[in-house]
């Protein structure tokens, strides 16, 4: 009887101790730890070669399109090229926001850019081409880092 007694009571006493110890908050590093800034990312939802080939001629125009969003007040659109093995990236060109225009298709900003490809060392190289949109919060993203499989890296053939 007081085997049973004693039993009661400790169950009683772990129903308690449960209860209790799912009262107590857990330590969230993250939360304490962040500072909401209400500054937006901008987005780029493709980024693409429209004359799209095989190879490239030296000196050829290569027209690209990009479609972009930003819920901020964008700085710049800063384009880089880099010849592989070769050379370190290099600003090709920067855009400013008002050279961009609205497309209703995809309901996105869209600029289009011509690209001529310069003289390369080798009988067939690869150029890597890179799109950056700089806001004036000083978030930025690159198609490279975009999370969207159509605004991937760029990278074209060019022979001599």
């Amino acid at each position: 009887m007081k085997t049973l007694a004693i039993m009661k009571k400790l169950v009683l006493f772990v129903a308690v101790g449960f209860l209790m110890m799912s009262c107590l908050e857990e330590d969230n590093w993250l939360e304490e730890n962040i500072e909401e800034t209400g500054n937006q990312y901008p987005n780029i939802s493709d980024f693409e070669i429209e004359n799209l080939k095989d190879e490239y001629a030296e000196g050829e125009t290569v027209q690209l399109d990009l479609l972009f969003w930003s819920e901020d007040p964008i700085e710049e659109i800063v384009f880089r090229d880099s010849v592989v093995n070769e050379s370190a990236q290099q600003v090709y060109s920067r855009f400013s926001p008002d050279e961009a225009s609205f497309s209703e298709a995809s309901q996105t900003d869209s600029l289009r850019i011509e690209y001529q490809i310069p003289t390369v060392p080798n009988d067939t190289s690869q150029i890597n081409l890179e799109v950056e949109i700089v806001n004036q919060n000083g978030l930025s993203i690159t198609n490279i880092d975009a999370d969207n499989f159509a605004a991937g890296p760029i990278n074209i053939t060019v022979i001599k």
